[in-house]
């Protein structure tokens, strides 16, 4: 995984720009660990609806993230936008649809399975949720005292935990081990 060497930069970084790696955090470390669930969950869901929608649906779904990202900072941070912001937006995932559904492909590329939309839902919930909850972290304790190094070692630390939390209960320690002695 990527996430250990974040967590290795993010603390060389830290340590540098800050004298020390966590005394010097205004933001608690409790305060990553939403948006750390959430892209943890949003990386998860995504990989595991690569089985049931077609490129095209992925495309799509990803192209119009945009709007669901709005949803969110208006929910979360009470964000306001202009009209002319979300037609902008749905002009955008409306000609990304009609990209893809004219782009040639074969039957197998067109499968696509209700299981794999409710994936798709869920991934863009999940990754709509971290951008905006980084910023509210930001807007919380201010942009001077949390630094984009201090976000991804508190974001990338809780996504370590969160995700070996997940392979033990699973059970799923052996198969990683496995895995290293190939």
């Amino acid at each position: 995984s990527n996430r250990p060497l974040a967590i290795i930069v993010a603390v060389i970084a830290v340590k540098i720009r800050h004298g020390a790696v966590w005394a010097n955090n205004v933001a608690p470390l409790a305060a990553f660990a939403p948006c750390a669930l959430s892209n943890t969950m949003s990386s998860w869901i995504q990989y595991a609806s690569l089985r049931y929608v077609s490129f095209p649906v992925q495309t799509v779904f990803k192209s119009s993230k945009i709007i669901p990202v709005m949803i969110m900072g208006k929910v979360l941070k009470g964000s306001d936008y202009l009209i002319s912001q979300y037609v902008e937006a749905f002009l955008i995932t409306v000609g990304v649809t009609i990209f893809s559904i004219f782009s040639k492909s074969s039957d197998r590329d067109n499968a696509t399975d209700m299981i794999g939309l409710l994936f798709m839902c869920m991934y863009i919930c999940f990754d709509s949720f971290t951008s905006q909850w980084q910023d509210t972290i930001y807007v919380k304790y201010g942009r001077a005292n949390v630094d984009p190094f201090q976000m991804m070692l508190g974001v990338n630390s809780w996504a370590i935990l969160i995700t070996t939390s997940g392979l033990v209960i699973n059970g799923d320690i052996p198969k990683i081990i496995e895995f290293f002695k190939v």
